[in-house]
């Protein structure tokens, strides 16, 4: 933020339980102002009441330069976790921005000074370190004779036992948080006392270019990334199961267990495929700190699946599957068979747009977690108890003006829209585990017109407008091409 007044409307328009302030404010930041002056970008922060303020410094000033001329805000806070009242440090920073050999550089050495004064100052603290890391994690956006370098921040990557980007995970699924570029540049990273209590898939990007006209010019040309903790419960050793949380799997295929701990030494993973009733050990013992575990599915088919894993100290400390695990003998088929990405001049506008997905296989499949994605963001999440059955439809719209309530093997999307573009987009269907079980990628539209599967309902088959498909008809959400009834 470089406009101290602009910060301050964006305050007043907020609820009366939020606080704030910039780097460079001397009420909250004594030094803050010999660092940064009113003209010049600067950290800043917003918060709410359930955080008590403590305190605030500019740190790592002696690399400023390295830091682009902008170093870090951190601020101490309390807050309630886990049942009592606890520090908590946010340090907020904007990394060098710009893909130059030398700009790479100062990002590195960035990192390695940051990681220094973390490991020396804060090395059993609760930390959460957010803003603009300005490159990805998977690579740079730096290239050397046109390849990638590594990451700036391996330094981090290279230490997941004290510290996890729980970002890292729209860097694997290519979700852009900027306007402009492709690459993953905002970035939330943690403590491993903090990354035991991360939300399994709480990360997600917001988009409100979607409802702010010219947001890139007018708002940011980043868009926020929010992250979700989970400080409920009692004080001491944790562990928590961060895959599998639902979904379905196949005999025989490799299933990997991961899961973020606390004060734990070793960790049984456990199964159970009648409910919870009765549970087999998987395996008797692993250090908590390997985070992992990778297993064969056994042959079986249950839809009652659970799985958890154990404190070995303490069997009253474990964390378990909190959606629907199914174990199949045969790989299921679920497709996008239909899509309506430029919807009709009719009242309620985009929530006339849908997704059909369709159920090819011959076993029931579970969608509990599975979720419908644009080509940046996750837009739908099937909801819990949601099965399909073999040979039946599930059209998801994007709102609930779209259809009649009550229509069968119907329903809006969970996101409040679906925002596919008129112009080209990529629709993905995902399981569960973030593995993508089918897409479909388009480069125009008619308008009030679907793409559909030819021939019908065909897995392997391509797409064509409707109207070629079937003249005179121009989608069947929820019913087949010709308009006939499952």
């Amino acid at each position: 933020m470089v406009d101290t007044a602009d910060f301050n409307t964006l305050l007043a328009g907020l609820p009366g339980t939020y606080r704030g302030f910039l780097a460079n404010n001397t009420t909250y930041v004594l030094s803050g102002a010999s660092q940064y002056s009113a003209g010049e970008q600067k950290p800043g922060i917003v918060y709410d009441s359930t955080l008590t303020y403590r305190s605030a410094q500019v740190i790592l000033t002696a690399q400023a330069a390295d830091f682009g001329g902008r170093p870090p805000l951190r601020v101490d806070f309390t807050t309630r976790i886990h049942g009592e009242d606890a520090p908590l440090v946010v340090i907020v920073t904007h990394m060098k921005a710009f893909e130059d050999r030398t700009s790479y550089d100062q990002r590195q050495r960035s990192a390695v000074a940051l990681k220094n004064y973390l490991d020396q100052w804060l090395p059993t603290a609760r930390v959460l370190v957010i803003g603009d890391w300005n490159d990805d994690l998977d690579h740079s956006i730096t290239t050397e004779n046109g390849v990638a370098l590594s990451s700036p921040y391996l330094n981090f990557l290279n230490d997941p036992a004290h510290y996890t980007f729980l970002t890292k995970v729209l860097t694997d699924a290519t979700i852009r948080t900027t306007t402009e570029y492709d690459d993953v540049i905002d970035h939330t990273m943690v403590t491993d006392e903090v990354a035991v209590d991360a939300v399994p898939g709480g990360v997600q990007v917001l988009r409100p270019d979607t409802s702010i006209p010219d947001y890139a010019h007018t708002v940011s040309d980043h868009y926020p990334v929010l992250t979700r903790y989970d400080l409920s419960g009692v004080p001491g050793p944790r562990v928590r199961l961060t895959a599998p949380l639902g979904g379905t799997f196949v005999t025989g295929t490799q299933l990997t267990f991961t899961w973020r701990s606390v004060g734990v030494d070793t960790v049984r993973i456990e199964a159970s495929y009648d409910g919870g009733n009765s549970w087999s050990v998987v395996v008797p013992s692993v250090s908590a700190d390997a985070g992992s575990f990778t297993w064969t599915v056994p042959a079986l088919e249950s839809d009652l699946v659970c799985l958890r894993v154990v404190d070995t100290a303490n069997a009253s400390r474990f964390s378990m599957n909190p959606d629907r695990i199914w174990f199949l003998r045969t790989a299921p088929r679920v497709i996008i068979n239909e899509v309506l990405a430029n919807e009709p001049a009719l009242p309620g506008g985009t929530a006339h747009e849908f997704v059909e997905v369709y159920n090819a296989g011959s076993a029931p499949v579970d969608l509990s977690g599975w979720s419908l994605w644009d080509a940046l963001n996750r837009q739908h999440v099937f909801a819990p108890g949601t099965v399909l059955q073999p040979g039946r439809p599930l059209v998801v719209f994007g709102g609930p003006e779209g259809f009649t309530p009550g229509t069968p093997d119907t329903v809006a999307s969970s996101g409040g829209t679906l925002s596919l573009n008129n112009t080209s987009d990529i629709v993905r269907l995902k399981r569960a585990d973030g593995g993508v079980e089918d897409s479909v990628e388009y480069f125009s539209t008619v308008d009030a017109v679907s793409i559909n599967r030819s021939p019908d309902l065909s897995p392997d088959a391509g797409f064509v407008l409707h109207t070629v498909l079937t003249p005179g008809r121009q989608s069947s959400p929820g019913r087949r091409a010709d308009g006939g009834a499952f």
